[in-house]
């Protein structure tokens, strides 16, 4: 018999290729190594049926300290906290908050209300009572001879000055705005009879302390600069918070230079503008141991917590 003729393309070549492999005791392939087994999506071929998706890993920027990553309910990234400042070894402030960071909100707690603020009237029919109830836990002190009568306002001054002791408690830790006359008409002033003006204190930062019996200390003489500074930091900050809060709508009488013409400079640089008048002058020397604000008539409430 003759010998039998094998057409033999590539693919035959390729087939008996492999065929002499195995029988030369190449055997099995062997199985793939761990860098084999995970191959990056650029290296492999498109395909309807081939998942090119690369399993996604957070950066090291992305993890908290446990190796976690942080994010919110919804799964997106956390924002990041809300700045505060830092107290030393010896009870004083290091820094003012590195941001200004200003939430804005009010506590959520009830707050009393007259009836015509159910059916949308203006004030004087519909005002708000600051309330005084475990005011402390909501950032805030109620001024000591401020009656619950001198307590009611226009609903935009109460919820403002909630809102920014709330802020203040936050971003100066263990310490408090006061809360003076809102609405107060009477021999004790000449303003605060149209429900947008209030008295804040911040006792023991302020120019002056007001120890009461027409006496008045002064605040700063005799205290180290590096405590005056983080005082004054402080008296800034809760001016910023209050323009920020009321959208630059209000005028604060104080008679502090250091604190009025950084103020303004900043009020101007946020591109805020005042209908009230300007955002911060002085005023009489009672305007030392205390903020004297007016805001703007009919400002809407801040939204709660």
């Amino acid at each position: 018999m003759g010998p039998v003729r094998v057409g033999v393309g590539l693919g035959g070549v390729l087939l008996a290729s492999l065929a002499i492999a195995w029988a030369a005791g190449a055997g099995r392939p062997s199985p793939p190594t761990s860098a084999d087994a995970r191959v990056l999506p650029s290296t492999l071929e498109a395909g309807p049926e081939r998942d090119t998706e690369r399993e996604a890993t957070p950066s090291d920027g992305d993890r908290d300290a446990d190796g976690e990553t942080s994010t919110n309910a919804e799964g997106s990234e956390a924002p990041p906290e809300r700045s505060r400042a830092a107290r030393g070894e010896d009870g004083v402030f290091l820094a003012p908050p590195e941001r200004e960071d200003y939430a804005c909100r009010r506590p959520s707690v009830p707050i009393p209300e007259e009836p015509g603020c159910a059916a949308g009237a203006p004030y004087p029919a519909c005002r708000w009572q600051l309330p005084d109830d475990d005011a402390e836990a909501h950032g805030y002190r109620v001024w000591r001879n401020t009656t619950p009568e001198h307590r009611w306002a226009q609903p935009g001054l109460v919820a403002l000055v909630m809102a920014v002791a709330r802020d203040h408690q936050h971003r100066w830790p263990g310490e408090l705005l006061t809360i003076g006359d809102l609405d107060a008409p009477g021999p004790r002033h000449q303003t605060h009879d149209a429900g947008h003006d209030v008295d804040l204190y911040l006792e023991n930062a302020l120019m002056e302390t007001n120890i009461g019996g027409g006496h008045y200390l002064d605040t700063y003489a005799g205290r180290p600069s590096r405590v005056v500074r983080m005082l004054r930091a402080r008296v800034l900050d809760l001016a910023k918070n209050l323009a920020t809060c009321a959208n630059g709508q209000l005028r604060i009488y104080y008679n502090d230079p250091e604190i009025i013409t950084p103020f303004l400079a900043w009020f101007g640089e946020q591109g805020l503008v005042s209908g009230v008048g300007p955002a911060m002058v002085a005023h009489n020397r009672l305007h030392r141991f205390h903020f004297h604000m007016t805001i703007a008539d009919g400002m809407a409430p801040l939204p709660a917590e």
